[in-house]
């Protein structure tokens, strides 16, 4: 891999405008080798820069955004399959965190102020020190925190739809939604999907997958619905399997108020510990990754990729 980094910008991000380009450049400059800037232009080109800088053999790939960037960026870099070992065959993945939630940064450790982030980047790019992680997959798209289907997965489509109309993205809006969405949902009613793993079988109306832990950030504080997630360990998932809404009004202030504390039993059923994870229905399901939408479908293959992709830290 060569000394060059590429660095890709979001100018949508949430906090985009406290991060100058022109220093964030300079200061990796100073880790030796060149440091080129990209901005996207929409949905899907950061996965189309990160792509093209694999096939360069950039070593370098800095995602300046929030979570749907560093999705877009990893899933560029790991679009023609994951190198038999990822600290040699792809570029490492830089993280900028300067999104609204920045799920991905934080739990990699990460502060969410640029200047700091920034300096840790550099110093990562100096020495050259690599951490190596297991991501998610589902279907053809990989995520790194978490995804999710059904219920949750449709609450942040609608959350998603309002900001891009103007709104504010908030943890008021997520709750609004979800109470608005919750009564009238046929699926959680029906129980309409069908979730396999191994020999485990459940119906539920919702699954949150975890690559890592938290799930969220609800005010500040985190959300954990599966706090045995790690980015070196298989998929940890829940299943939500109850109808009643003042008893998952009650398990989600359980999330936040211990969020160390494992969820079974109940409304819930937990899979801990999986490579591999089905999910089916009748009709199609809303689908996110790291808390972006994707096109809803019938059927989604869940699986864990070992030590797939090499991180700056």
């Amino acid at each position: 891999m060569s000394r060059t980094t590429l660095v890709i910008v979001n100018p949508a991000a949430t906090s985009t405008s406290r991060l100058d380009v022109g220093a964030v450049v300079d200061t990796l400059a100073g880790a030796g080798g060149t440091v080129d800037v990209a901005v996207t232009g929409g949905p899907a080109h950061a996965t189309e820069l990160a792509r093209e800088a694999r096939r360069r053999g950039v070593g370098l790939v800095v995602a300046a955004g929030g979570d749907g960037t560093v999705n877009e960026v990893a899933n560029g870099l790991l679009a023609d399959g994951p190198a038999a070992r990822a600290a040699d065959g792809l570029p490492a993945l830089g993280v900028l965190p300067v999104g609204g939630m920045n799920v991905v940064g934080r739990s990699l450790g990460l502060s969410t102020s640029p200047p700091e982030a920034v300096r840790r980047l550099t110093a990562a790019a100096r020495t050259g020190r690599r951490t190596v992680v297991n991501v998610g997959k589902v279907n053809a798209r990989f995520f790194l925190y978490a995804s999710g289907a059904g219920f949750g997965a449709e609450v942040m489509a609608r959350v998603r739809a309002a900001r891009h109309q103007g709104g504010r993205t908030s943890t008021a809006r997520a709750v609004a939604e979800g109470v608005r969405v919750f009564p009238r949902g046929a699926e959680r009613r029906r129980r309409a999907l069908r979730i396999s793993a191994g020999t485990s079988v459940r119906q539920a109306f919702a699954l949150l997958v975890a690559n890592t832990a938290p799930y969220a950030y609800v005010g500040g504080r985190p959300l954990n619905p599966c706090p045995a997630a790690a980015w070196d360990k298989d998929l940890e998932a829940l299943a939500f399997t109850g109808a009643s809404l003042p008893r998952h009004a009650f398990l989600l202030a359980r999330m936040l108020a211990a969020p160390r504390r494992e969820h079974t039993g109940g409304a819930v059923a937990r899979f801990s510990g999986v490579a591999d994870l089905s999910v089916t229905s009748e009709a199609p399901i809303a689908l996110h990754v790291d808390g972006e939408p994707l096109p809803h479908c019938r059927s989604l293959s869940f699986r864990s990729v070992r030590q797939a992709l090499a991180v700056a830290l």
